[in-house]
């Protein structure tokens, strides 16, 4: 395996640090060469080269051949230009380029001018082509250390601020990034004579990427990994490959002694990178020994380490505190004092006021409750967890635990509910309503303090998200449980939710004609995709852990909208009676509106209860079925209104044939489709052709009484049993009944057809 040293690596890459022209990058042999040779005369340790060995290698020269490139004098103060690297799995990116200066260099500037300026530590020169836009916040700097403050904007704005501490090192400043306070990141700041980085364009590949990613993939990873960190000690891309070797040393109950070993050896490693990598190294370190069965001794040692550094001075990240407090509080409750446990369930208690959303935390109260607490407590916590999706990390927990139970040890939190369910209450009577109520409750606790502070009274248009989601699609999950919160913050009279299933990236059977159509109208590429009174919110995606970036991504863009006042009216009625579903819409005020506009009417099924794949189980405003085109009704003779009776059977039977047509061409499934139809909400939108504009929205639920015949599914195969027989008779009335029948099946089948939903691709 190949041997990186810390000199070497910069050898690796100086070539573009002091500004080569692309394509002159040395071979990957010549990489390998220059990387394996530990007599380079860069090194410092290793001593400068002679005068004779000067004078051979000049002798060795022959007539007529280019002058060797001479390798850069390694700076000795942070003094000079420097581009930023950021390593990555595959490549180092070049981010940006400073003008560094130390206070004494830029004291001797000042003593130019009579009036001194104020000192600036670090300057921000040029950035990447494909780099945010910046500007330093803050900065210092001595002759070897150098730490910033960069916001990273958006439109002027700054929507991330990195943070920067290193220190030189051989030529090189070594250290960490923080991007928004958060986990701590390998990074260099190279030397270069250029002043912006128009010859500083590619990434170049990470050092160790193709030997780490062997190692990882290797049938004995831990001796693999193993020797990988031994011999690529200073290589950005060890402090990946330490905490998997951890993790593996624990899965196989590796000796204390070698774990300690190990560990040694990553956090001397950490500490090539500064006191904040060695410090986010044993946050790493106690947490994982913490969550396994080795002795929580040895646990206990590395966070006393830990302590010690940030009483030293290191800065805590984002998260750290957390972290630290589950470490201890995991440790408490292995002892086999009682004093030590309850210790440990209060300090969890305490951290759970702070980390509500939490998931790991809420996992380990449950652990303690159950045990040592109060079932009801453990119940409680339970709803939250097992009432929303589960978390990427969980799910491949509770796969690993099925697969090695002596290895991992992971209950789904729904069986561990019903098992705490039955023996408080013996049975499961309940449990359904319990976990539709804890999903609730879990959308409300995301509800900040900027919603609950909007003034309501202001303003009187009301405002349209349109969701385009998936059931199958995981970044749907954020999406979905965020528009959940906006529900749960404003009231109907504010905002009003619709939710357009589609066959993204799997089949769904939530999906129907109309919320296809509906998708292809705003030209969306993939699912999740939000719209806002029409217009595109962008960023809304993810996981259950980005369900609070997602609800702010929205909540931005929609705050300034619930203050705004048209003159544009909805009067609406929706009323089921005798198997028909009389439908009524009027809107005035729409004089001052300078485009065509459409009235948008849609039948929406809420608080729809179906387990979807990607772990939603309540469903809200789901549109089942759009009652024109998916534009919309135009206005005519000036007026945009609509009377309408639609009969239910007919309602549901397209929603059935729909379905239908698409298990036979696609191969799906459907068995178990949630059409049971019962919560109707009849919502009515206008909407501008041209701008897409959503200008006003109402809803009303449909009161009356939504019944369907029972026999109504199997209404077709009882007519065209009997056709044989009574054939003289029967044969023309048959024909009258099944022709329109077989015409409105054929048209809603035909549009999904041609648009081939199951082939769109999911969009990140």
């Amino acid at each position: 395996m190949l041997s990186i040293s810390r000199i070497s690596l910069l050898l690796c890459l100086l070539t573009i640090a002091v500004g080569c022209q692309k394509g002159s990058e040395p071979s990957a042999e010549n990489a390998t060469a220059s990387s394996t040779n530990e007599s380079t005369p860069m090194d410092s340790e290793k001593g400068a080269p002679s005068e004779t060995e000067t004078a051979a290698n000049s002798d060795e020269k022959k007539e007529g051949e280019p002058e060797k490139p001479k390798m850069p004098e390694l700076p000795k103060t942070v003094k000079g230009n420097w581009v930023l690297m950021l390593p990555q799995q595959q490549q180092m990116m070049p981010l940006y380029l400073f003008k560094i200066t130390p206070p004494e260099a830029a004291a001797d500037a000042d003593k130019k001018t009579e009036e001194k300026p104020a000192a600036v530590a670090v300057e921000l020169i040029s950035k990447g082509a494909e780099v945010a836009p910046g500007k330093i916040v803050s900065s210092k700097a001595t002759e070897t250390t150098v730490e910033f403050e960069e916001s990273l904007l958006n439109d002027g704005k700054e929507f991330v601020r990195l943070n920067f501490q290193g220190k030189l090192e051989k030529g090189a400043i070594l250290g960490t990034i923080a991007f928004n306070n958060e986990s701590a990141t390998p990074a260099l700041l190279l030397p270069t004579p250029e002043k912006d980085l128009s010859r500083i364009k590619e990434p170049v590949p990470s050092p160790g990427a193709q030997e780490l990613m062997q190692a990882m993939r290797s049938p004995d990873a831990f001796e693999q990994l193993n020797d990988f960190t031994q011999k690529m000690k200073t290589v950005p891309l060890t402090m990946d490959a330490y905490p998997a070797l951890i993790a593996i040393g624990l899965s196989q109950n590796k000796e204390p002694k070698t774990l300690e070993e190990i560990i040694a050896r990553y956090l001397d490693a950490a500490d090539t990178w500064g006191k904040r990598q060695q410090a986010s190294a044993l946050v790493s370190v106690s947490s994982m020994l913490a969550r396994s069965d080795s002795d929580s001794g040895l646990a206990t040692q590395y966070l006393d380490q830990l302590q010690k550094l940030l009483k030293d001075g290191v800065t805590p990240l984002k998260g750290w505190d957390l972290e630290i407090a589950m470490a201890k509080a995991r440790v408490g409750l292995k002892s086999d004092k009682p004093e030590q446990i309850q210790a440990a369930g209060k300090l969890l208690q305490e951290e759970e006021k702070k980390h509500p959303h939490n998931r790991e935390l809420l996992t380990e109260l449950v652990n303690f409750e159950k045990s040592h607490g109060s079932v009801d407590k453990a119940i409680d916590h339970l709803g939250v967890l097992a009432g929303s999706p589960l978390t990427g990390r969980e799910r491949q927990l509770i796969a690993v635990s099925k697969q090695n139970p002596g290895a991992v040890k992971y209950e789904h939190p729904r069986d561990t509910l019903t098992e705490l369910w039955k023996k408080k209450h013996g049975s499961t009577e309940g449990l359904d309503e319990y976990l539709t109520k804890s999903f609730k409750r879990f959308l409300e606790g995301y509800v900040s303090k900027e919603a609950k502070d909007v003034d309501l009274k202001k303003g009187n248009r009301v405002s349209l998200i349109e969701l385009f989601t998936g059931a199958s699609c995981p970044p749907c999950v954020a999406a979905d449980l965020a528009t959940g919160v906006i529900e749960a913050s404003f009231p109907e009279s504010k905002v009003i939710v619709l939710r357009y299933h589609q066959h993204i990236p799997a089949p769904d059977p939530l999906t129907n004609t109309d919320s296809e159509a509906r998708f292809i109208l705003y030209n969306h590429r993939g699912t999740p995709s939000t719209n806002l009174n029409g217009q595109t919110v962008p960023g809304v995606a993810g996981g259950v852990e980005q369900v609070e970036s997602s609800y702010q991504q929205i909540l931005e863009a929609l705050i300034p909208a619930l203050s705004e006042t048209t003159d544009v009216k909805i009067d609406l009625s929706a009323v089921a009676k005798d198997g028909k579903l009389d439908l009524k819409a009027n809107v005035s005020g729409t004089d001052k509106i300078k485009e065509p506009l459409r009235l948008v009417a849609v039948l929406a099924e809420d608080e729809l209860t179906f387990d979807a794949p990607n772990g939603i189980n309540v469903h809200d405003m789901i549109v089942r079925s759009m009652l024109s085109e998916p534009s919309g009704f135009p206005a005519v003779d000036g007026k945009l209104s609509l009377t309408k009776s639609v009969p239910l059977s007919d309602f549901k039977g397209r929603l059935t044939d729909y379905l239908s047509a698409f298990e036979e061409r696609s191969g799906a499934n459907f068995t178990g489709a949630p059409l049971a139809l019962e919560k109707l909400h009849f919502v009515v939108f206008v909407q501008g052709e041209l701008s897409k504009d959503v200008f006003q929205v109402a809803s009303v639920p449909v009161s009356g009484t939504i019944e369907f015949k029972k026999a109504q599914p199997k209404a077709a195969p009882e007519k065209a049993k009997p056709t044989p027989a009574p054939k003289p008779g029967a044969k023309p009335e048959v024909k009258k009944d099944a022709k329109p029948e077989a015409k409105k099946e054929a048209k809603p089948e035909s549009k999904p057809e041609a648009k081939k939903p199951e082939a769109k691709k999911e969009e990140n």
